[in-house]
């Protein structure tokens, strides 16, 4: 190894190659591998390689990459604007094939990083600016991983706003010449951060590590208790065959014995066999392969359960089994799921859609102000389950209305906002938003002497019944009747 690269490498059996790709190339197979792989756990030794073989080998490892970046999109966002906007944005999501392309890129962060491309008209080494998209003007959202893309002259100045990024990308076309790309035009999709201080090139910092590389050893694991446990029962079907006088036997007449022998299993269904001819002659005898298999369930489990807890994702969702033990009802490994996402979510994906979307929402023919959304909830609530939240969070509404601390137009404007966010009366903002404010925040806009509401304060020598609540606004005077 030269310069924290690996030139050359040497398997037990003497053969040495060059380079790590001709290493993987001379690998017979991913056992004889394995420890060459265990051994090298840095990131900037997992190649892009050794880190592909590692994902398509195992599907353990399919798994653990893909639920993190099913779960994140699966919901996908909901958008808050008007819904002529919601329309046009989602058309525009939809033709851009968004919601696919970012589960594609989740996936890449999993397996070591990857990137948006916007693909529009005109010079890609050019910065790119909001303002410059109109509509339809995003041509396409490609998707790359970080081994096709490589940042050029990365800023190293502490002082620097962008300290650790590169001030172009490159990428390589068909005919082997790079393209210049600006950092404007690539959205990364990143690893967790290193620790500082890390001796990594700086791409290899930029990107972070990967979640491969944080299960493959309890994957490796899980993974050869398997294939132990397959090799296991394939050994528990064999027949051991006692045949007197093997040793007098030629290979011709011992291959014309344990033929017939399997003839007659597999013909037949039975096993033939010469039975005992006397006290001088034993006959053969056939013997069943015994395999205690109590606690190898147990063991597996434990593996995988070791699996679950790196990968940060419930046993009950990884093994796709229902919950364990007596009073077990799965709400625990709910909780942990939803917030395990809702986490990744925040931290790692909406940075990423929020660096795409001023971009998204011109191509979408959309004004950006007041536009924004929210991840959709991960699971919808049973109709019992939302009744109750309704009743609690309206008797919370009823007690703070009643405390007369807030004025009574902020007070309806903030139930309005609570109403539409959680969407108890569909459709109620649109028919709200063609009201006047008046009409809409109002106590009693045409306020009329036939309403006793109307009469809110009393003149001095008044009605004395009015006076104790007459300076209350009338929705919390009859808050208090």
């Amino acid at each position: 190894m030269s310069g924290g690269r690996i030139r050359s490498v040497r398997f037990k059996d003497g053969h040495t190659v060059d380079g790590l790709g001709e290493a993987f190339a001379a690998a017979s197979n991913m056992q004889r591998f394995g420890p060459l792989m265990h051994g090298m756990m840095l990131p900037g030794f997992f190649t892009h390689q050794l880190a592909l073989a590692a994902y398509m080998q195992s599907g353990m490892m399919k798994k653990v990459i893909a639920i993190p970046a099913e779960d994140r999109v699966r919901e996908w966002r909901d958008w808050q604007a008007d819904s002529d906007k919601i329309t046009l944005i989602e058309a525009e999501e939809k033709r851009l094939e968004l919601q696919a392309k970012t589960q594609e890129a989740e996936n890449l962060r999993g397996v070591g990083g990857g990137a948006f491309i916007i693909v529009t008209a005109g010079n890609h080494a050019e910065e790119l600016k909001p303002e410059q998209i109109s509509k339809g003007g995003i041509v396409a959202i490609n998707v790359v991983s970080r081994w096709q893309i490589r940042g050029k002259d990365w800023d190293r100045e502490l002082a620097s706003p962008r300290y650790g990024l590169p001030a172009m990308w490159e990428v390589d076309n068909e005919n082997g010449a790079p393209s210049q790309i600006h950092p404007s035009r690539v959205v990364p999709f990143r690893g967790a951060r290193l620790p500082a201080g890390a001796t990594l090139s700086d791409e290899g910092k930029f990107w972070g590590d990967s979640r491969l590389m944080r299960v493959y050893t309890e994957v490796s694991r899980s993974d050869e208790t398997q294939a132990w446990f397959a090799a296991l029962v394939k050994k528990a079907k064999l027949l051991r065959f006692g045949v007197p006088g093997l040793e007098t036997y030629d290979q011709d007449q011992l291959n014309k014995r344990v033929a017939l022998i399997a003839q007659g299993e597999n013909s037949l269904n039975a096993t033939l066999f010469r039975a005992s001819g006397g006290t001088d002659d034993p006959g053969e005898t056939i013997t069943d392969y015994q395999v205690n298999w109590q606690g190898i369930p147990a063991m597996m489990d434990a593996f995988d359960q070791r699996v679950a807890a790196v990968s940060d994702i419930p046993f009950t969702r990884l093994m796709g089994r229902s919950p364990a033990g007596m009073n077990a009802t799965g709400a625990y490994d709910d909780l942990n799921l939803v917030k395990t996402v809702k986490t990744g979510q925040e931290l790692e994906l909406r940075p990423c859609l929020e660096q795409l979307d001023p971009f998204l929402l011109r191509s979408a023919g959309v004004d950006p102000e007041g536009v924004w959304w929210q991840f959709a909830p991960l699971s919808a609530p049973t109709e019992k389950e939302a009744a109750d939240t309704f009743a609690v969070i309206m008797g919370a509404v009823e007690k703070l209305q009643a405390t007369g601390a807030i004025p009574d137009r902020e007070f309806a404007k903030g139930l309005q906002n609570l109403a539409i966010e959680n969407g108890w009366l569909p459709g109620i903002d649109e028919d709200l938003s063609k009201l006047s404010d008046d009409e809409r925040y109002g106590l009693n806009p045409n306020p009329s002497d036939d309403d006793p509401s109307a009469f809110t304060q009393t003149e001095e020598g008044g009605d004395p019944s009015t006076e104790a609540r007459g300076n209350l606004p009338a929705t919390r005077q009859n808050a208090r009747v």
